[in-house]
């Protein structure tokens, strides 16, 4: 009985707290999480994939590779069993497991659990920002593993996990674009080793077996991210999208605001990974200098990869407070006044013994219902926050309104119209910007921006009606030419349509 009361210490007691305020606080408004949702559908009612693109009316047809379909159909299988809650559980589940394991790779690095979780607590800031409903999580969860199975063969000589990295990869390859940063990790992890061999150790014959195996294993994973529909298609994906123009020009792939929010928690960690390389007690090898920095310059390059950068630096922080860093640092800390002013006012009280357990399970008791009162407080304003993030309430009018035609919508609101519409009307561009392609996209970026010929290209795809913002100069000037009419307009969005008779009886019932 004690050993069940002692389970609940405090770490477990805060692990399970943040996975309740996931729970409680994440929002199902990106628009891409729809079109995921719909396309886990379409798999799943026709026992098929998708040969191309079938949402949109400008692309139909077109080459799309489809590299996320284990994952949609997951989604749509998850949301058809408990709904948009399943949908938040299986959110905070792939989160929540990828900071289990980076905490257990971090307990096996470091002495102090203190330490570990106070890393893994500075981590899930950043990892927070990247947690929606997007087959990203997937990713997380692989990446995380990925780092645990060969950072355990590097310090601890732990062989027998190694042959999961192929398996993993043949689910991973087809649940997300990601996969390649696992491909990047392995490569990377095994040359470091082979030039760690050569150069600083005496070059045993037993080491030189274990990184013939490892090598083995890494060109066993990179066959084994061959198995997907696509085949060697999915090699090269990840490099389309790389060398996309369009990238520059969504959020997600920007670089960082150093100056505000996850830039400067970022630049901030970055920091302190430098700070406990300065204070190890001996020089980092090829693999603990090589591999961070490489996945730190990716967190510098794109949002996107920021938590992924996060999980990556977090262990090598670890090995280095293991190494010297964190008496040394211990030492600084202990002669400054904030830790004087630390003893005097909070660090003075007595040790609960046991009854810190018991007390653990009477908090654990009351969270739930702390949650369920705070639920509603916290979704208070949720229909203001999906209507400023979605289309909803212009869709529902188009619905009951009986408009159907050849639509006109912005980059952020093709996902949910997706959702919404599909398969009665499709969209004119959504999320997918890879499947568009660059000369598409920039054709976009024009009509929206009214720039120079956004004449020519909107009256090409003979639009019958906008959905757009409701200040978008687009919209102000096609009212301006008189062949459009607006019929809908709330605090975010309208809908103008197209002046011709088919739309009279619309126009006139509706038409302001």
């Amino acid at each position: 009985m004690m050993t069940i009361i002692k389970f609940l210490d405090i770490k477990k007691l805060i692990f399970i707290f943040m996975t309740m305020g996931l729970l409680t606080t994440l929002q199902l408004t990106d628009p891409d999480y729809f079109w995921h949702l719909k396309t886990g559908e379409y798999i799943v009612t026709q026992s098929a994939l998708p040969n191309g693109d079938i949402f949109s009316f400008t692309r139909p047809g077109q080459a799309w590779v489809l590299h996320e379909w284990l994952f949609e159909v997951v989604l749509y299988g998850i949301f058809i069993w408990l709904g948009s809650f399943g949908i938040k559980l299986l959110i905070a589940t792939l989160a929540m497991a990828s900071l289990g394991i980076t905490y257990a790779l971090l307990r096996r690095l470091i002495v102090s659990s203190a330490a570990a979780f106070g890393l893994l607590l500075a981590g899930f800031i950043l990892l927070r920002s990247g947690i929606s409903p997007r087959p990203q999580l997937v990713t997380y969860l692989f990446f995380a593993s990925y780092l645990y199975v060969l950072l355990s063969y590097k310090y601890f000589k732990t062989q027998r996990y190694l042959l999961a990295l192929p398996l993993l990869m043949v689910v991973w390859v087809n649940a997300h674009g990601g996969y390649m940063l696992g491909l990047a990790f392995t490569g990377l992890f095994m040359t470091c080793e082979w030039a760690n061999y050569w150069v600083y150790t005496e070059r045993a014959s037993e080491q030189k077996r274990r990184l013939v195996q490892l090598t083995f294993v890494a060109l066993a994973t990179v066959l084994a991210s061959a198995v997907n529909p696509g085949f060697l298609e999915h090699w090269l994906y990840p490099f389309q999208v790389i060398g996309l123009e369009s990238t520059k020009y969504i959020a997600e792939w920007q670089s960082p605001n150093l100056q505000e929010g996850v830039g400067r928690a970022y630049l901030i960690f970055v920091i302190s990974f430098f700070a406990s390389y300065t204070y190890m007690a001996r020089k980092p090898d090829f693999t603990e200098f090589i591999i961070p920095v490489f996945f730190m310059f990716l967190g510098f390059i794109s949002i996107r990869h920021v938590p992924i950068a996060v999980l990556a630096l977090i262990p090598f922080i670890a090995i280095a407070l293991s190494q010297g860093a964190a008496t040394k640092l211990s030492t600084l800390w202990y002669r400054t006044r904030l830790k004087q002013l630390y003893i005097k006012w909070i660090g003075g009280g007595k040790q609960l013994g046991e009854g810190e357990y018991l007390l653990n399970w009477l908090l654990l008791l009351a969270m739930p219902f702390g949650f369920l009162v705070y639920y509603p407080i916290y979704h208070a304003k949720d229909e203001e926050i999906v209507n400023a993030t979605l289309p909803v309430k212009a869709a529902e009018f188009i619905a009951n309104a009986g408009i159907t035609g050849k639509m006109f919508n912005t980059y952020g609101f093709g996902g949910y119209l997706i959702y919404r519409f599909y398969p009665t009307q499709k969209v004119f561009i959504d999320g997918r910007a890879d499947m568009y392609g660059d000369a598409f996209f920039m054709e976009h970026l024009k009509i929206i921006g009214v720039k120079s010929g956004w004449e020519q290209a909107f009256n090409k795809y003979q639009i019958d009606y906008v959905i757009t913002g409701r200040d978008e100069p687009l919209k102000q000037l096609l009212q301006a030419r008189g062949d459009f009419k607006l019929v809908y307009e709330d605090k975010y969005n309208s809908v103008i349509l197209r002046n011709e008779p088919r739309y009279t009886n619309i126009i006139a019932k509706y038409g302001r």
